[in-house]
């Protein structure tokens, strides 16, 4: 951005808000959950649900072309999450944004969103066997990290995630790039329900 002549978006107009947006999927989903994910349903489960990082809208789209596939963390900015950072070669800690609140209804009732829950989330895909060796067998990302040993929450915003193997790139391609890892289900609708997929 050029500070003289403002945002990369001004030449475009003031922004209109409202309408609609339709999304098109080449299948029939059969649920919203993304425990039971369909192959497509990764991709635009970010329609519905808070993800850990988005791309950076603000950037300039002559810095990069965001309608390819894969986006650097260069591009990426904070969501859910307020920064993240490697503490050690296999070691990933995702600091959360305080104050962000469930919507207030039950079960949730307008909680705050805490590590606890990114923890029940990566679990629930990732680790229901306990020990992150069985992931959830029912989604598109069965193999999305297959070196993850362990999520935990080191205190009320903080996610700590250990890996095998000291592969940065790719825990960083697989975190902020793939939607399913990042999109977040309630715990609390989980535990009451069983699943989200009546959404």
């Amino acid at each position: 951005m050029d500070n003289n002549t403002g945002k990369w978006w001004d030449k475009l107009g003031a922004p209109q808000y409202g309408g609609e947006i339709t999304i098109r999927a080449n299948r029939n989903i059969q649920n919203f959950d993304p425990y039971f994910d369909e192959s497509n349903l990764c991709s635009i489960q970010g329609a519905w649900m808070e993800r850990l990082a988005c791309d950076d809208w603000t950037l300039d789209p002559s810095a990069w072309d965001t309608q390819l596939g894969w986006h650097p963390p260069q591009v990426k900015k904070g969501l859910l999450a307020e920064s993240w950072e490697f503490t050690g070669p296999h070691t990933h800690v995702v600091h959360l944004r305080k104050g962000v609140q469930w919507q207030d209804i039950p079960p949730a009732n307008g909680r705050e969103f805490t590590a606890d829950d990114v923890v029940f989330h990566f679990k629930r895909l990732y680790g229901p066997s306990g020990d992150f060796s069985k992931p959830s067998p029912n989604h598109v990302g069965v193999n999305a990290f297959p070196d993850l040993i362990s999520v935990t929450a080191a205190d009320r915003y903080t996610v700590v995630f250990q890996f095998k193997t000291a592969n940065q790139a790719s825990v960083l391609w697989t975190l902020y790039n793939f939607s399913l890892a990042q999109c977040m289900e309630n715990s609390d609708a989980v535990q009451k329900w069983g699943d989200v997929g009546d959404w």
